[in-house]
Protein backbone atom coordinates (compact mmCIF):
# COMPACT_ATOMS: atom_id res chain seq x y z
CA UNK A 1 0.00 0.00 0.00
CA UNK A 2 1.29 3.39 -0.94
CA UNK A 3 0.57 6.92 -0.21
CA UNK A 4 -1.24 7.25 -3.83
CA UNK A 5 -3.63 4.59 -3.38
CA UNK A 6 -5.28 6.65 0.18
CA UNK A 7 -6.11 10.06 -1.43
CA UNK A 8 -9.65 8.76 -2.28
CA UNK A 9 -10.06 6.34 0.67
CA UNK A 10 -12.35 7.38 4.10
CA UNK A 11 -8.49 7.58 5.98
CA UNK A 12 -8.19 7.61 9.67
CA UNK A 13 -5.06 7.83 11.80
CA UNK A 14 -4.28 6.58 15.29
CA UNK A 15 -2.29 8.97 17.37
CA UNK A 16 -1.17 12.45 16.25
CA UNK A 17 2.69 12.45 17.42
CA UNK A 18 5.40 12.79 15.06
CA UNK A 19 4.76 10.02 12.92
CA UNK A 20 1.14 10.38 12.77
CA UNK A 21 1.57 14.12 11.45
CA UNK A 22 3.94 12.95 8.86
CA UNK A 23 1.42 10.58 7.29
CA UNK A 24 -1.10 13.26 7.38
CA UNK A 25 1.14 15.99 5.49
CA UNK A 26 2.22 12.88 3.37
CA UNK A 27 -1.24 12.23 2.76
CA UNK A 28 -1.81 16.33 1.72
CA UNK A 29 1.08 16.25 -0.41
CA UNK A 30 -0.41 13.16 -2.19
CA UNK A 31 -3.79 15.14 -2.65
CA UNK A 32 -6.07 13.27 -0.05
CA UNK A 33 -8.58 16.84 0.40
CA UNK A 34 -11.14 14.94 2.39
CA UNK A 35 -11.67 15.19 5.94
CA UNK A 36 -9.48 12.84 8.23
CA UNK A 37 -10.37 11.53 11.19
CA UNK A 38 -7.71 11.63 14.25
CA UNK A 39 -8.03 9.05 16.99
CA UNK A 40 -6.29 10.41 20.18
CA UNK A 41 -6.16 9.96 23.83
CA UNK A 42 -6.49 13.75 23.86
CA UNK A 43 -7.04 16.55 21.19
CA UNK A 44 -3.82 18.22 20.17
CA UNK A 45 -3.30 22.01 18.70
CA UNK A 46 -4.62 21.48 15.12
CA UNK A 47 -1.66 22.96 11.96
CA UNK A 48 -3.76 24.73 9.07
CA UNK A 49 -1.32 22.39 7.18
CA UNK A 50 -3.39 19.74 8.16
CA UNK A 51 -6.18 20.53 6.21
CA UNK A 52 -9.52 19.54 7.79
CA UNK A 53 -8.98 17.24 11.04
CA UNK A 54 -11.36 16.08 13.00
CA UNK A 55 -10.07 14.64 16.56
CA UNK A 56 -11.91 11.74 18.69
CA UNK A 57 -11.46 10.25 21.84
CA UNK A 58 -12.88 7.38 23.90
CA UNK A 59 -15.76 5.60 22.68
CA UNK A 60 -16.26 8.57 19.81
CA UNK A 61 -13.40 7.20 18.56
CA UNK A 62 -13.95 3.65 19.41
CA UNK A 63 -17.33 4.42 17.00
CA UNK A 64 -15.84 6.21 13.87
CA UNK A 65 -13.52 3.58 12.91
CA UNK A 66 -16.89 1.85 11.45
CA UNK A 67 -16.76 4.76 8.68
CA UNK A 68 -12.82 4.22 7.89
CA UNK A 69 -11.77 2.48 5.19
CA UNK A 70 -7.42 2.80 6.21
CA UNK A 71 -6.21 3.08 9.20
CA UNK A 72 -2.51 4.50 9.58
CA UNK A 73 -0.91 3.31 13.20
CA UNK A 74 1.61 5.28 14.65
CA UNK A 75 3.68 2.95 16.24
CA UNK A 76 3.06 3.14 19.93
CA UNK A 77 0.05 2.10 20.00
CA UNK A 78 0.34 -1.71 21.16
CA UNK A 79 -1.62 -5.03 19.66
CA UNK A 80 -3.47 -5.05 22.94
CA UNK A 81 -4.60 -1.72 22.90
CA UNK A 82 -8.36 -1.06 22.61
CA UNK A 83 -8.61 1.13 19.31
CA UNK A 84 -6.21 -1.59 17.04
CA UNK A 85 -8.55 -4.56 18.24
CA UNK A 86 -11.47 -2.40 17.69
CA UNK A 87 -10.13 -1.99 14.22
CA UNK A 88 -9.35 -5.88 14.14
CA UNK A 89 -12.61 -6.91 14.73
CA UNK A 90 -14.24 -4.19 12.21
CA UNK A 91 -11.90 -5.70 9.65
CA UNK A 92 -10.12 -2.01 8.98
CA UNK A 93 -7.76 -1.94 6.56
CA UNK A 94 -4.63 -0.94 8.12
CA UNK A 95 -0.80 0.08 7.77
CA UNK A 96 1.87 2.54 9.46
CA UNK A 97 4.13 5.49 8.48
CA UNK A 98 6.84 2.70 8.12
CA UNK A 99 4.63 0.70 5.68
CA UNK A 100 4.13 3.78 3.76
CA UNK A 101 7.83 4.95 3.92
CA UNK A 102 9.12 1.38 2.64
CA UNK A 103 6.30 1.20 -0.36
CA UNK A 104 7.56 4.67 -2.03
CA UNK A 105 11.04 3.80 -1.30
CA UNK A 106 11.23 0.48 -2.87
CA UNK A 107 8.62 1.43 -5.52
CA UNK A 108 10.96 4.38 -6.34
CA UNK A 109 14.16 2.11 -6.24
CA UNK A 110 16.07 4.07 -3.83
CA UNK A 111 18.05 1.87 -0.93
CA UNK A 112 16.79 1.77 2.58
CA UNK A 113 19.33 0.34 4.93
CA UNK A 114 17.26 -0.55 7.68
CA UNK A 115 18.77 -1.31 10.98
CA UNK A 116 17.08 -2.74 13.96
CA UNK A 117 18.78 -4.60 17.65
CA UNK A 118 17.79 -4.68 21.15
CA UNK A 119 20.51 -1.44 21.95
CA UNK A 120 23.24 -0.02 19.84
CA UNK A 121 20.33 0.85 16.92
CA UNK A 122 20.97 4.64 16.89
CA UNK A 123 25.15 4.18 17.13
CA UNK A 124 25.34 1.82 14.97
CA UNK A 125 22.68 4.06 12.13
CA UNK A 126 24.47 7.22 12.98
CA UNK A 127 27.67 5.53 12.46
CA UNK A 128 26.53 4.28 9.04
CA UNK A 129 25.22 7.86 7.65
CA UNK A 130 28.60 9.62 9.13
CA UNK A 131 30.27 7.03 7.17
CA UNK A 132 28.10 7.27 3.68
CA UNK A 133 28.40 10.97 3.93
CA UNK A 134 32.02 11.14 4.62
CA UNK A 135 32.47 8.87 1.11
CA UNK A 136 30.03 11.84 -0.31
CA UNK A 137 27.08 9.28 -0.74
CA UNK A 138 23.42 11.51 -0.53
CA UNK A 139 22.18 9.78 2.50
CA UNK A 140 19.06 10.54 5.02
CA UNK A 141 19.14 9.30 8.34
CA UNK A 142 15.61 8.91 9.71
CA UNK A 143 13.28 6.64 11.90
CA UNK A 144 13.68 5.71 15.35
CA UNK A 145 16.12 7.82 16.23
CA UNK A 146 14.29 11.12 16.47
CA UNK A 147 13.09 11.76 12.63
CA UNK A 148 9.75 10.81 11.29
CA UNK A 149 10.67 9.16 7.68
CA UNK A 150 7.64 10.02 5.94
CA UNK A 151 7.97 13.50 6.76
CA UNK A 152 11.44 13.93 5.13
CA UNK A 153 10.63 11.49 1.48
CA UNK A 154 9.98 14.33 -0.53
CA UNK A 155 13.57 15.56 -0.02
CA UNK A 156 15.04 11.83 0.09
CA UNK A 157 12.48 11.29 -3.41
CA UNK A 158 14.38 14.74 -5.24
CA UNK A 159 17.89 13.54 -3.73
CA UNK A 160 18.05 10.29 -4.85
CA UNK A 161 19.09 9.88 -1.37
CA UNK A 162 20.24 6.26 0.74
CA UNK A 163 17.88 6.16 3.52
CA UNK A 164 19.25 4.90 6.77
CA UNK A 165 16.55 3.83 9.18
CA UNK A 166 16.61 2.71 12.25
CA UNK A 167 13.88 0.57 13.30
CA UNK A 168 12.16 -0.40 16.61
CA UNK A 169 10.51 -3.86 17.20
CA UNK A 170 7.22 -1.27 17.18
CA UNK A 171 8.16 -0.76 13.80
CA UNK A 172 9.22 -4.11 12.24
CA UNK A 173 6.24 -6.03 13.75
CA UNK A 174 3.87 -5.46 10.97
CA UNK A 175 6.23 -5.15 8.49
CA UNK A 176 4.56 -5.90 4.74
CA UNK A 177 7.93 -5.31 2.83
CA UNK A 178 10.98 -4.82 4.40
CA UNK A 179 13.64 -2.27 3.69
CA UNK A 180 16.78 -3.13 0.45
CA UNK A 181 19.55 -3.55 3.03
CA UNK A 182 18.65 -5.15 7.02
CA UNK A 183 21.05 -5.16 9.76
CA UNK A 184 20.20 -7.00 12.89
CA UNK A 185 21.94 -6.35 16.26
CA UNK A 186 22.20 -8.14 19.35
CA UNK A 187 18.75 -9.32 20.94
CA UNK A 188 17.71 -9.52 24.48
CA UNK A 189 14.86 -9.35 25.99
CA UNK A 190 13.01 -5.43 25.76
CA UNK A 191 9.29 -4.48 25.36
CA UNK A 192 7.25 -7.11 26.45
CA UNK A 193 4.46 -4.95 27.89
CA UNK A 194 3.88 -4.10 24.34
CA UNK A 195 5.16 -7.80 22.42
CA UNK A 196 3.62 -9.78 25.03
CA UNK A 197 6.48 -12.17 24.77
CA UNK A 198 10.17 -12.38 24.32
CA UNK A 199 9.35 -14.73 21.40
CA UNK A 200 6.75 -12.19 20.60
CA UNK A 201 9.61 -9.24 20.34
CA UNK A 202 12.43 -11.21 19.03
CA UNK A 203 9.91 -12.10 15.75
CA UNK A 204 8.95 -8.89 15.65
CA UNK A 205 12.32 -7.76 15.12
CA UNK A 206 13.08 -10.55 12.89
CA UNK A 207 10.55 -9.48 10.08
CA UNK A 208 13.03 -6.77 9.23
CA UNK A 209 14.64 -9.37 7.20
CA UNK A 210 11.73 -11.89 6.53
CA UNK A 211 9.98 -9.37 4.52
CA UNK A 212 12.98 -8.57 2.10
CA UNK A 213 12.61 -9.54 -1.21
CA UNK A 214 15.21 -11.66 -3.19
CA UNK A 215 18.10 -9.94 -3.96
CA UNK A 216 18.00 -7.58 -1.20
CA UNK A 217 20.71 -7.89 1.66
CA UNK A 218 21.02 -9.04 5.11
CA UNK A 219 23.43 -8.53 7.85
CA UNK A 220 23.11 -10.19 10.66
CA UNK A 221 24.81 -10.83 14.37
CA UNK A 222 24.77 -14.35 14.29
CA UNK A 223 23.07 -15.19 17.69
CA UNK A 224 19.95 -13.69 15.97
CA UNK A 225 20.01 -16.11 13.41
CA UNK A 226 17.86 -18.95 14.69
CA UNK A 227 15.23 -16.40 15.11
CA UNK A 228 15.56 -15.20 11.48
CA UNK A 229 15.17 -18.81 10.62
CA UNK A 230 12.15 -19.54 12.39
CA UNK A 231 10.21 -17.00 9.71
CA UNK A 232 12.69 -17.23 6.82
CA UNK A 233 15.53 -19.40 6.17
CA UNK A 234 18.80 -17.61 5.77
CA UNK A 235 19.75 -17.10 2.46
CA UNK A 236 23.05 -18.56 1.53
CA UNK A 237 24.25 -14.76 0.37
CA UNK A 238 23.45 -13.11 3.25
CA UNK A 239 26.19 -12.45 5.61
CA UNK A 240 26.65 -13.96 9.22
CA UNK A 241 28.70 -11.12 11.01
CA UNK A 242 30.80 -13.33 13.44
CA UNK A 243 31.43 -16.37 10.85
CA UNK A 244 33.54 -15.27 8.05
CA UNK A 245 32.43 -11.66 7.52
CA UNK A 246 33.37 -8.89 9.74
CA UNK A 247 34.31 -9.77 13.32
CA UNK A 248 36.70 -8.96 16.42
CA UNK A 249 39.78 -11.16 17.12
CA UNK A 250 43.08 -10.30 18.94
CA UNK A 251 41.69 -6.58 19.67
CA UNK A 252 41.35 -5.57 16.36
CA UNK A 253 38.44 -5.66 13.52
CA UNK A 254 38.87 -8.63 10.32
CA UNK A 255 36.73 -9.12 7.46
CA UNK A 256 36.82 -13.11 7.15
CA UNK A 257 40.73 -13.15 7.76
CA UNK A 258 42.26 -10.16 6.27
CA UNK A 259 43.29 -7.73 9.87
CA UNK A 260 41.81 -4.12 9.21
CA UNK A 261 42.70 -2.19 11.87
CA UNK A 262 43.04 -1.90 15.82
CA UNK A 263 39.96 -2.11 18.14
CA UNK A 264 41.80 1.47 19.53
CA UNK A 265 40.98 3.08 16.66
CA UNK A 266 37.65 3.06 17.46
CA UNK A 267 36.93 6.19 19.78
CA UNK A 268 33.90 4.62 21.84
CA UNK A 269 34.69 1.41 24.37
CA UNK A 270 33.19 -1.52 24.82
CA UNK A 271 32.84 -4.83 22.62
CA UNK A 272 29.74 -3.93 22.22
CA UNK A 273 30.69 -0.88 20.16
CA UNK A 274 33.14 -3.06 18.56
CA UNK A 275 30.41 -5.13 17.10
CA UNK A 276 28.40 -2.34 16.25
CA UNK A 277 31.42 -1.22 14.35
CA UNK A 278 31.47 -4.70 12.56
CA UNK A 279 27.74 -3.98 11.24
CA UNK A 280 28.35 -0.43 10.29
CA UNK A 281 31.53 -2.16 8.04
CA UNK A 282 29.18 -4.59 6.40
CA UNK A 283 26.79 -2.03 5.55
CA UNK A 284 29.05 0.48 4.25
CA UNK A 285 30.78 -2.08 1.60
CA UNK A 286 27.75 -3.03 0.07
CA UNK A 287 27.66 0.73 -1.07
CA UNK A 288 31.49 1.16 -2.10
CA UNK A 289 32.55 2.09 1.08
CA UNK A 290 35.90 1.38 2.36
CA UNK A 291 37.00 0.48 5.97
CA UNK A 292 39.45 2.93 6.05
CA UNK A 293 36.47 5.36 5.84
CA UNK A 294 34.70 3.97 8.36
CA UNK A 295 37.85 3.90 10.23
CA UNK A 296 38.27 7.67 9.89
CA UNK A 297 34.74 8.11 11.39
CA UNK A 298 35.27 5.68 14.14
CA UNK A 299 38.02 7.51 15.11
CA UNK A 300 36.40 10.78 15.86
CA UNK A 301 32.71 10.22 17.01
CA UNK A 302 32.07 10.47 20.50
CA UNK A 303 28.89 8.51 20.60
CA UNK A 304 25.45 10.05 21.48
CA UNK A 305 23.99 12.14 24.03
CA UNK A 306 23.48 9.83 27.33
CA UNK A 307 25.02 6.66 25.89
CA UNK A 308 28.27 6.15 28.02
CA UNK A 309 28.98 10.09 28.07
CA UNK A 310 31.94 10.41 30.27
CA UNK A 311 31.27 13.94 31.55
CA UNK A 312 34.83 14.42 33.24
CA UNK A 313 36.13 14.91 36.89
CA UNK A 314 33.39 16.70 39.37
CA UNK A 315 34.39 16.41 42.69
CA UNK A 316 37.67 14.26 41.88
CA UNK A 317 34.90 11.98 40.55
CA UNK A 318 34.36 10.93 37.22
CA UNK A 319 30.99 10.49 36.35
CA UNK A 320 29.60 8.49 33.42
CA UNK A 321 26.23 9.07 32.30
CA UNK A 322 24.17 6.03 30.62
CA UNK A 323 21.18 7.17 30.84
CA UNK A 324 20.09 6.05 27.82
CA UNK A 325 20.36 2.33 29.53
CA UNK A 326 16.93 0.48 29.62
CA UNK A 327 17.46 -3.32 29.86
CA UNK A 328 20.38 -4.74 32.60
CA UNK A 329 22.13 -6.05 29.35
CA UNK A 330 22.96 -2.62 28.42
CA UNK A 331 24.31 -1.51 32.24
CA UNK A 332 26.54 -4.82 31.63
CA UNK A 333 27.46 -3.92 28.39
CA UNK A 334 28.67 -0.39 30.16
CA UNK A 335 30.58 -2.00 33.08
CA UNK A 336 32.47 -3.90 30.80
CA UNK A 337 33.47 -0.54 28.94
CA UNK A 338 34.80 1.08 31.80
CA UNK A 339 36.26 -1.51 34.09
CA UNK A 340 38.02 -1.55 36.18
CA UNK A 341 37.93 2.21 36.96
CA UNK A 342 34.09 2.00 38.49
CA UNK A 343 33.57 1.83 42.02
CA UNK A 344 29.67 2.83 42.07
CA UNK A 345 27.37 1.80 39.85
CA UNK A 346 23.75 3.63 39.99
CA UNK A 347 20.77 1.79 38.34
CA UNK A 348 17.23 1.15 38.53
CA UNK A 349 13.76 2.71 37.04
CA UNK A 350 10.69 1.34 35.78
CA UNK A 351 10.04 -2.18 36.45
CA UNK A 352 8.89 -4.59 33.35
CA UNK A 353 9.78 -7.21 35.03
CA UNK A 354 13.49 -7.99 33.47
CA UNK A 355 16.37 -10.80 34.62
CA UNK A 356 19.05 -8.70 36.88
CA UNK A 357 20.63 -12.28 37.32
CA UNK A 358 23.27 -11.32 34.85
CA UNK A 359 24.17 -7.77 36.33
CA UNK A 360 24.70 -9.31 39.53
CA UNK A 361 26.63 -11.60 38.20
CA UNK A 362 29.10 -9.06 36.51
CA UNK A 363 28.76 -7.26 39.70
CA UNK A 364 30.47 -9.95 41.54
CA UNK A 365 33.46 -9.87 39.12
CA UNK A 366 33.78 -6.04 39.24
CA UNK A 367 35.86 -3.72 41.31
CA UNK A 368 32.55 -1.98 42.44
CA UNK A 369 32.05 -0.99 45.76
CA UNK A 370 28.42 0.84 46.19
CA UNK A 371 25.63 -0.03 43.82
CA UNK A 372 22.97 2.71 44.40
CA UNK A 373 19.15 1.72 43.77
CA UNK A 374 16.66 3.51 42.24
CA UNK A 375 12.80 2.91 42.65
CA UNK A 376 10.81 0.62 41.01
CA UNK A 377 13.49 -2.75 39.91
CA UNK A 378 16.25 -0.88 42.41
CA UNK A 379 14.29 -3.26 45.02
CA UNK A 380 14.42 -6.12 42.77
CA UNK A 381 18.07 -5.73 42.46
CA UNK A 382 18.63 -4.82 46.03
CA UNK A 383 17.04 -7.65 47.14
CA UNK A 384 19.41 -10.23 44.54
CA UNK A 385 22.64 -8.54 46.12
CA UNK A 386 21.98 -8.91 49.28
CA UNK A 387 20.66 -12.48 48.61
CA UNK A 388 24.47 -13.28 47.02
CA UNK A 389 26.80 -14.48 48.86
CA UNK A 390 30.12 -13.13 49.13
CA UNK A 391 29.57 -10.05 47.14
CA UNK A 392 31.20 -7.33 49.05
CA UNK A 393 29.86 -4.03 47.43
CA UNK A 394 27.44 -1.51 49.70
CA UNK A 395 23.90 -1.54 48.34
CA UNK A 396 21.96 1.70 48.89
CA UNK A 397 18.47 2.37 47.71
CA UNK A 398 16.96 5.98 47.45
CA UNK A 399 13.82 7.54 46.41
CA UNK A 400 15.33 9.54 43.84
CA UNK A 401 17.84 11.08 41.16
CA UNK A 402 18.88 13.63 43.09
CA UNK A 403 19.44 11.44 46.68
CA UNK A 404 21.26 8.41 43.89
CA UNK A 405 24.01 11.40 42.75
CA UNK A 406 24.27 12.74 46.46
CA UNK A 407 25.03 9.38 48.23
CA UNK A 408 27.62 8.32 45.04
CA UNK A 409 29.04 12.18 45.96
CA UNK A 410 29.81 10.68 49.57
CA UNK A 411 30.74 7.42 48.62
CA UNK A 412 32.84 6.91 45.51
CA UNK A 413 36.65 7.26 46.22
CA UNK A 414 38.45 10.68 44.64
CA UNK A 415 39.96 9.50 41.61
CA UNK A 416 37.21 6.88 40.49
CA UNK A 417 34.32 6.51 38.64
CA UNK A 418 30.37 6.78 38.73
CA UNK A 419 28.38 4.72 36.42
CA UNK A 420 25.08 5.81 35.80
CA UNK A 421 23.27 3.31 33.96
CA UNK A 422 19.78 2.25 34.61
CA UNK A 423 18.57 -0.50 33.13
CA UNK A 424 15.53 0.37 33.02
CA UNK A 425 13.09 2.42 31.20
CA UNK A 426 12.49 6.14 32.53
CA UNK A 427 8.85 6.47 32.66
CA UNK A 428 8.13 5.98 36.11
CA UNK A 429 10.00 9.29 36.77
CA UNK A 430 10.90 10.94 33.85
CA UNK A 431 9.23 11.56 30.40
CA UNK A 432 11.71 9.74 28.99
CA UNK A 433 15.51 8.62 28.67
CA UNK A 434 16.94 12.19 27.59
CA UNK A 435 15.36 14.18 30.80
CA UNK A 436 16.37 11.24 32.41
CA UNK A 437 20.02 12.01 31.25
CA UNK A 438 19.70 15.83 31.78
CA UNK A 439 18.92 15.18 35.54
CA UNK A 440 22.10 13.08 36.09
CA UNK A 441 24.17 15.93 34.86
CA UNK A 442 22.39 18.57 36.76
CA UNK A 443 22.60 16.87 40.01
CA UNK A 444 26.30 15.84 39.22
CA UNK A 445 27.42 19.60 38.53
CA UNK A 446 29.92 21.27 36.87
CA UNK A 447 33.31 20.19 35.68
CA UNK A 448 36.25 20.54 37.75
CA UNK A 449 38.51 23.16 36.60
CA UNK A 450 41.60 20.89 35.82
CA UNK A 451 39.96 17.63 34.77
CA UNK A 452 38.86 16.18 31.93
Amino acid sequence: MRICDLTEQRVGILGLGVEGQAALLALRRAGHASCVAVLVEKPVPVAAEWGEVRQYTGGEAEAVLAQVQVLIRSPGFAPHHPLRQRADHLGVAQTTPTNLYLAEARQAGLPVVGITGSKGKSTTSTLLYESLRAAGLPVALLGNIGVAALAHWPEVLAGRQITVLEMSSYQCDDLVLGPSVAVVLNLFPEHMDWHGSVEAYYLAKMRIGATQLAGDALRIDQRAVPWMQRLRPVAAEAVILEQGGYHIADGSFWRGDRRLFPCSSMRLPGRHNWENGCAVLAAAELFGVGAEVVQAVMGHFNGLPYRMSDLGLRGGIRWINDAISTAPEATVAALQAFLPQVATLIVGGKDRGYDYTPLVERLAESAVRTVILLPDSGSRVAALLRARSGLACRVVEVADLVEAVAQAKALTPVGWSCLFSPGAPSYNQFANFSARGQAFQAAVGEEDACGA
